[in-house]
């Protein structure tokens, strides 16, 4: 029950906010050439948008029918609903954020059970120190650098000629799978790899406590591999925070997106905030952080849920605490 408060002063606030932005939407409509057409015709057209109104007005209006009749305005640009210009870039955007989570968790758990296996067969961590330091400068090094660097090994290796570097068909022409795996290869490499090493980091962190339990020394002294330990028995057991990262994770590659879709031209809702930012189209900048919002208060919801299904002690524990608190 607290989603719908805390998204309630999320629209007031980023409404404020975004309105307060300097620049007319009109000049921004008209290419900043203004001077030539009548102010007349300046006036109607901001009454039509109701952009004169004061902006209390202005944000009950667009709450009335959002809650009354499911509109969120329309495009300042072109005058279509905010809801048709948003929902044709959502398919290229979960496209991106599906591949990059993927590869990032595929990649991550891998790459943190590996650097703790690792430490364990060698007895020592001279080897597993470049693992850890490329995971942390990977980590440390902005999205949108990676992906820089990125563009100009696949501008220089003839081998990778054959991804696209920039941009895909068009927001409204769906690719086929191979054409859009090809587009979507270096922008989700990008999102992925540096997410990738926040989780391996994490992973590693959790798997080197669960190699000190009983169960570990147990499964290695009947014979197991420490291979068979780590991504049998111990990944097991690091799954259920790792869940609680995913579901952090989603969000912030949306949002991560943003700049990564710019510099790759990929037409999705990222590019879409960006492109509303400069052009000062308010409705489609509000829904925009709305559907942000409400995918982190989604997110965390739903990582709830499935902790609780996969550790049910995890329910036990909430049934306790009531209890307690009750008595």
């Amino acid at each position: 029950m607290a989603a719908v408060p805390l998204l309630f002063i999320l629209s007031v606030v980023s409404f404020g906010l975004i309105h307060s932005l300097p620049g007319d939407p009109v000049e921004a409509m008209m290419g900043g050439n203004t001077r030539d057409i009548d102010p007349s015709e300046l006036a109607y057209i901001r009454h039509e948008f109701g952009i004169d109104q004061p902006l209390p007005k202005q944000y009950f209006a667009w709450l009335k029918g959002f809650v009354g009749h499911g509109e969120l305005g329309r495009s300042y640009q072109d005058n279509r609903k905010v809801l048709v210009v948003i929902g044709e870039r959502i398919p290229a955007t979960i496209t991106l954020v599906g591949l990059a989570l993927v590869l990032s968790f595929t990649l991550g758990i891998f790459w943190g059970l590996c650097m703790v296996a690792v430490r364990m067969k060698l007895r020592s961590t001279i080897i597993e120190a470049p693992l850890v330091v490329s995971a942390l400068i990977i980590y440390s090094c902005p999205a949108f650098f990676i992906g820089l660097m990125l563009i100009y090994i696949a501008t220089f290796n003839p081998q990778l000629h054959c991804l696209p570097l920039f941009g895909s068909l068009s927001p409204k022409e769906i690719p086929g799978p191979i054409a859009l795996l090809k587009y979507a290869a270096l922008p989700a490499l990008t999102l992925g790899i540096n997410r990738s090493a926040k989780i391996a980091l994490y992973v590693r962190s959790l798997a080197l406590d669960e190699v000190t339990r009983s169960y570990v020394t147990t499964a290695l002294a009947k014979g197991l591999s420490i291979p068979q330990v780590m991504f049998h028995h111990v990944a097991k057991n690091c799954m259920v925070p790792v869940i609680n990262l995913a579901a952090l994770s989603l969000p912030a590659l949306i949002g991560g997106s943003v700049l990564i879709e710019t510099i790759f031209a990929w037409p999705g809702t990222g590019r879409l905030a960006v492109e509303a930012t400069f052009g000062r189209n308010f409705p489609v900048m509000t829904t925009l952080v709305m559907i942000y919002g409400t995918m982190v208060v989604l997110s965390n919801l739903v990582a709830d849920i499935v902790q609780t299904l996969v550790d049910p002690r995890l329910a036990d524990d909430g049934d306790n605490l009531n209890s307690a608190q009750k008595s």
